[in-house]
């Protein structure tokens, strides 16, 4: 029995054991339970973070809502901040938050890099996980994009909020471009239903508003096309002033009219100085998309001249407006940035001479410019354009054979070998180099055909004597002389302008028909005249249209005293005694220095044409005259430029 007595101990101390290691077990399997439960979710939360950055809720654990639906949400909410500054949002987890009753609440932070002046805008929102029945998923609603967005159809929204824009003024101070009433007429897509619907409504109202239909009705569609069926379309903006030009009581019949009441700086004259005013109009939602976050829908933009090169000025600093909107009509700003008002832009164009310039090339059949500007200080005073109606700034823009006032670098380029305006050149009726004949023009006079000196082959235009020297001309040395007169320098600040172009790499037949104007040289008439201008002033002209602008062009060769003093000789002789001695020789006042101009070209019926030049200067204006289709230069252009130098004089402007 004793020895039985013995035995039952270790038997008892093993029971013992293993009910103490059961416990142990029970315990520590109790914490691990504890513990998953507890870290559940935070994965899910992790992913969710990532479908909110992304957009894309495929594979993530939803409670009442499909994948598709959700994304659905985070689209609605912010669709038109999306579209308004072409950037989205960025999410983050910031916090997974705790297990509270079988729920976890985590916390996100939505970062928006709005374009300036807002930056950078960051917001907190929450989502709510549940565990119930051993999978975590998220309750995708509204709020979960934005705070107190409780509502299926709550979102937010943008709008522009602007100051007072400045003018454009002319150097008198006259309003060119002003703050004016308008009315912004388009179609409103949430109000419209169906493709079809759309497509038709924008071709009726592109009839009323005598716009064209086909391109508006393209416009639509892209929109549609593009998901943005909350936006407004525009279709015209129109003046105010002139609303009772147009049917609106029919087009307000329409299904998803809208009009639009608002300010934008116009031009107070549409047709004033064309390609110099530049125009304005509201960002689309398509701008904003394209620029990358660079513009705003509704901010303004504009298109060419002054306006696009000062429009932060005019303009001023445009505010911005995040609007979070509910299904009761409430709404209230969530972020905003303050607009600040803009400042006046002076340009250079004097109103009388513009008025001249425009007057003397309205009748004009064919394209044609006219351009005045200041010797002394590059300033362009005026710019007008012709046959009245047109709108392309030949002027500015037109890339044309120069004809003989491009003679105004050959002659010197000559200068530069050593010649004189004395030095005798040869002036034969015909003249052959590299394989290619020459002749002078038709108006020649045959009995100046011999030796001439090198002021009267500038004056009678002779292109047989030009040519002549093209053995001692090289291109590189044509070249250098056209930079010095301003030819091809960048364009100046404010003007979408072609300062023209002469290929170094001409060589053989192009290098001669170059020392003529013809070949492959190309000039506006703003180059022809900042090129007579350089030569006025004895130093090389930057034009400019702004008259702040204090820009300079540094040229390899400057112009020297002398070669100032011979180029005017030359010029004037011209007048006095050349081919612009009919149209300008008798005109009053100082001296008037210039050169005609007679360019080849074959139009697109393969008929042979000429375009018509001539450049003069008086005192401190210089006036080029241009006509795309036109005579010889010095009768059909040379009366343009006698009528805007004699509205100079009157003017004062000499």
């Amino acid at each position: 029995m004793a020895t039985s007595a013995r035995r039952s101990r270790p038997r008892a101390s093993w029971i013992v054991g293993v009910a103490a290691l059961a416990v142990i077990a029970l315990v520590v399997g109790g914490l691990l339970v504890w513990r998953a439960r507890a870290d559940g979710g935070r994965a899910e939360a992790e992913a969710f973070a990532e479908a909110l950055d992304s957009g894309d809720f495929s594979g993530v654990p939803l409670t009442g809502s499909t994948a598709g639906e959700a994304a659905a949400i985070r689209e609605h909410v912010t669709a038109s901040v999306v579209a308004a500054t072409g950037v989205e949002p960025t999410v983050a987890l910031t916090d997974a938050g705790e297990v509270e009753d079988g729920d976890r609440t985590a916390t996100y932070t939505w970062t928006w890099d709005l374009p300036e002046p807002m930056g950078t805008w960051t917001y907190e929102t929450t989502a709510t996980f549940s565990g119930d029945d051993g999978t975590w998923s998220a309750t995708m609603l509204p709020n979960v994009v934005y705070p107190g967005l409780d509502d299926d159809s709550g979102s937010l929204d943008v709008e522009i909020t602007r100051g007072t824009s400045g003018s454009v003024t002319d150097r008198e101070g006259n309003a060119l471009v002003a703050p004016t009433d308008v009315i912004d007429v388009g179609l409103d897509l949430s109000r419209i239903a169906g493709n079809e619907d759309a497509a038709g409504t924008a071709r009726e109202l592109a009839g009323l508003l005598g716009i064209d239909a086909d391109s508006y009705e393209q416009k639509v569609k892209d929109a549609q096309d593009a998901g943005e069926t909350a936006s407004i379309v525009p279709a015209l903006t129109i003046r105010a002033s002139a609303k009772g030009q147009y049917p609106l009581d029919k087009a307000a019949a329409l299904p998803g009219y809208s009009a639009v009441e608002g300010t934008l700086p116009l031009a107070a004259d549409r047709s004033y100085a064309p390609g110099v005013l530049g125009t304005f109009r509201e960002a689309t939602a398509t701008d904003a998309e394209e620029s990358g976050g660079e513009i705003v829908e509704g901010e303004l933009i504009s298109s060419g001249g002054v306006t696009a090169a000062r429009r932060d000025q005019i303009v001023g600093t445009e505010g911005l407006q995040i609007i979070a909107r509910g299904v009761n009509g409430s709404s209230e700003v969530v972020e905003e940035s303050e607009p600040t008002d803009g400042t006046d832009v002076q340009i250079t164009l004097d109103p009388d001479l513009q008025e001249a310039a425009t007057a003397a090339v309205a009748g004009q059949d064919s394209p044609s410019a006219v351009i005045a500007m200041s010797a002394s200080t590059g300033q362009v005073l005026a710019t007008g354009l012709g046959p009245s109606g047109q709108s392309y700034p030949v002027g500015l823009v037109g890339q044309y054979a120069p004809g003989s006032t491009f003679k105004m670098a050959t002659a010197l380029a000559l200068l530069r070998t050593g010649d004189t305006p004395d030095t005798q050149v040869d002036c034969p009726a015909t003249a052959s180099v590299d394989g290619r004949s020459y002749k002078n023009a038709d108006s020649f006079e045959s009995s100046l055909v011999g030796s001439m000196s090198l002021a009267e082959a500038i004056a009678h235009s002779c292109n047989t004597a030009m040519v002549l020297q093209s053995g001692n001309v090289s291109q590189d040395a044509l070249v250098d002389a056209a930079t010095t007169l301003g030819i091809g320098q960048d364009a100046p600040e404010g003007l979408d302008a072609f300062m023209g172009s002469v290929d170094p790499e001409d060589t053989g037949s192009e290098h001669t028909a170059d020392l003529i104007g013809q070949g492959r040289v190309l000039a506006s008439p703003l180059a022809m005249a900042t090129a007579l201008a350089s030569i006025s002033s004895g130093s090389t002209v930057h034009p400019r249209i702004l008259m702040d602008d204090d820009a300079t062009t540094d040229v390899p060769t400057p112009l020297t005293e002398q070669e100032t003093s011979d180029m005017s000789t030359m010029l004037a002789r011209t007048v006095t005694d050349g081919t612009l001695t009919s149209q300008l020789g008798d005109l009053s006042g100082g001296e008037v220095i210039g050169k005609t101009g007679t360019a080849e070209w074959t139009d697109e019926n393969g008929e042979a044409k000429l375009h018509s030049w001539v450049v003069a200067a008086q005192g401190d204006v210089v006036v080029c005259a241009f006509v795309e289709d036109g005579g010889y230069g010095a009768t059909t252009a040379g009366p343009l430029v006698r009528q805007v130098l004699e509205a100079a004089q009157s003017a004062g402007l000499e």
